[in-house]
């Protein structure tokens, strides 16, 4: 939902802290309960203003104070403005040329390092582009994450149904939200 989990511990580190923390009961699952839950008190901590909505005040502290990471620069993607195996006099070969949607360095914003390929995804939630997200709003962007996550669609998401962070994402090949299958346990 946006909230910043940072590591320097092994990779995967900073996952395993968003999922501990999501999973109220500590049984190794996140239930629909608890990923409201979780997004609820994300909301809450983002609604500075405590009007009930995420507004324009609210997302610039987002993007520039909390998670200035995520923010897109020089028009790029990535943050550097092109792809460094595209330079003067650089060719790049045919593995070069393809590009997968778990290629992180392909990704723009927030999608490097989330769970989704969302350059921001607290914005990414506002249905209404009236450039603020409410309660109701957010909490429909959680319905739709959770059932993305829930890969095998039991109404749980256990440790092996979530992605990579930063790595795989829900898309999978395929822009069908929770139509992803799962992948092995690494």
């Amino acid at each position: 939902m946006g909230e910043p989990f940072r590591s320097t511990q092994k990779a995967g580190a900073a996952q395993a802290l968003w999922f501990q923390g999501a999973d109220g009961d500590g049984d190794g699952r996140i239930t629909h309960a608890e990923f409201q839950a979780d997004a609820t008190r994300v909301f809450a901590h983002l609604d500075r203003g405590r009007d009930g909505e995420i507004d324009p005040e609210d997302i610039a502290w987002y993007e520039n104070i909390l998670v200035p990471e995520i923010r897109v620069r020089g028009g790029g993607r990535g943050g550097s403005g092109g792809r460094p195996d595209t330079g003067p006099g650089k060719r790049r070969n045919a593995a070069s040329r393809r590009t997968s949607t778990a290629d992180a360095t392909l990704r723009i914003g927030a999608g490097r390092f989330g769970l989704f390929d969302l350059p921001e995804p607290v914005t990414s939630a506002d249905l209404n582009f009236n450039r603020g997200v409410d309660r109701a709003e957010f909490a429909k962007a959680a319905a739709d994450r959770f059932a993305a996550l829930d890969r095998n669609g039991d109404g749980a998401i256990r440790r092996r149904e979530v992605p990579r962070a930063g790595g795989d994402t829900w898309r999978n090949g395929d822009d069908q939200l929770g139509t992803a299958p799962l992948t092995p346990a690494r």
